[in-house]
Order: structure tokens, then C-alpha cells, then sequence
């Protein structure tokens, strides 16, 4: 399901009108972070869903890049029922951040983010981090 025009632009903004994870420009997407469609959400995505994403980035997290982007929640799996509670990684800031309603974020330490991965996640998040 799409997200509305006010979540697509807030997310855009929050996210500086940029790829979080290039730096790109455009084309710039709505990045569902959690799946939707066929086995995912039904519901329409809030912000905290999301994330601004050039569409080459996008592709890759769904290929290639799927491991990386669950590990920097640029994806949150399908089952998780908040994802707001899932910190992001933004690599040209180098730094996490936890995502808010509000459509703003909060800047956290590499430390409470891994502990807020591994609640969220539990022995599954250390397994994955360990391969």
C-alpha cells in the first residue's frame, strides 16, 4: 500500500530530500520499511515505515543488500508490529537515529542501538550480526 502524500513528503524531509544510504538526489522513493503487498502489511505505512530512498538503493535492499539494510533498519521484518522501535543507520551522517511519529528523529549511540535491535529482534539479531 502506498503511503499518503503528507507521509511521503515528511519522510522526504526528515531524511534531507536524499538516499539515506548514497546520498542520492533522484530518483528518490518511499522505501517500505517493512514488507507490503503479497505475505506483508496491509495497512498504509505512517513515516516511521519509511524511509527516503534513491530507487537504485531501494532494488538493492530487496537483492543483494537485504541482509545490510535489516542490519541498519533500513528493512524491519515483516512481523515486527512497531517499527519505530527499529533504529536506523545513516552512513553519510555515521551515525543511528530512532525514527518518531512525529516525523522527526533522535540521534542514539551505536551501543543503544544494537541493544534496541536485539530487543526488538532477540537471538535471531545475534545471530545475523554474528554471520
Amino acid at each position: 500500500m502506498e503511503p499518503t502524500a503528507t507521509v511521503r513528503k515528511g519522510t522526504y524531509k526528515r531524511d534531507g530530500y536524499r538516499c539515506v544510504s548514497c546520498g542520492a538526489t533522484s530518483p528518490l522513493t518511499f522505501q517500505h520499511r517493512r514488507a507490503v503487498g503479497m505475505g506483508g502489511t496491509i495497512h498504509r505505512p505512517v513515516i516511521v515505515d519509511g524511509l527516503t530512498s534513491c530507487a537504485f538503493c531501494n532494488e538493492a535492499y530487496e537483492h543483494g543488500l537485504q541482509t545490510v539494510a535489516l542490519l541498519r533498519g533500513w528493512k524491519v521484518k515483516k512481523w515486527v508490529k512497531d517499527p519505530g522501535r527499529v533504529p536506523v543507520w545513516f552512513p553519510l551522517e555515521r551515525s543511528w537515529s530512532v525514527l518518531l511519529p512525529d516525523g522527526s528523529r533522535v540521534p542514539t549511540t551505536e551501543v543503544a542501538a544494537k541493544r534496541m535491535m536485539a530487543d526488538v529482534y532477540g537471538e535471531q539479531w545475534e545471530l545475523e550480526l554474528a554471520a
